[in-house]
């Protein structure tokens, strides 16, 4: 059973990290190609707004941070449980695989935040520098 439910939750992790890959595709393709940052975008005319989504990237990776170490602990809590273990057990291998997983989904997740956070920052200064 347990079995079962780490296919399954391998296989959300994956259509997740895609679904993200997808999505960061489309919009880079949306935004006048290139990939987001590197674009030149049309900075919007309310300098609230910029700040609106730059405060609420900021909560999103501080979310993202906390969820990355709970993680993170976990993993290594199954990995010292693993190293204690006299014979190699197939379920603990497999949660512990699948942590780590998670965890790569998660810190790519982050790094995305992060330069959405870099370029939000950088278009509030330059609206500070228009008005």
């Amino acid at each position: 059973m347990i079995y079962l439910i780490l296919q399954i939750a391998f296989i959300l992790g994956l259509a997740a990290v895609a679904g993200v890959g997808v999505g960061w595709w489309v919009r880079g393709r949306a935004a006048g190609g290139g990939g987001g940052a590197r674009g030149v975008r049309e900075l919007p005319d309310n300098p609230f707004d910029a700040r609106f989504r730059l405060e609420q990237c900021h909560r999103d990776n501080s979310a993202l941070r906390r969820e990355l170490k709970e993680v993170e602990e976990r993993a290594e809590k199954l990995q010292a449980r693993f190293e204690t273990a006299e014979q190699m057990d197939d379920d603990v291998m497999e949660r512990l695989e699948s942590a780590e997983i998670r965890v790569q989904a998660l810190m790519e997740d982050l790094q995305m935040r992060d330069d959405t956070i870099e370029a939000l920052e950088r278009e509030l200064e330059a609206l500070r520098s228009n008005s």
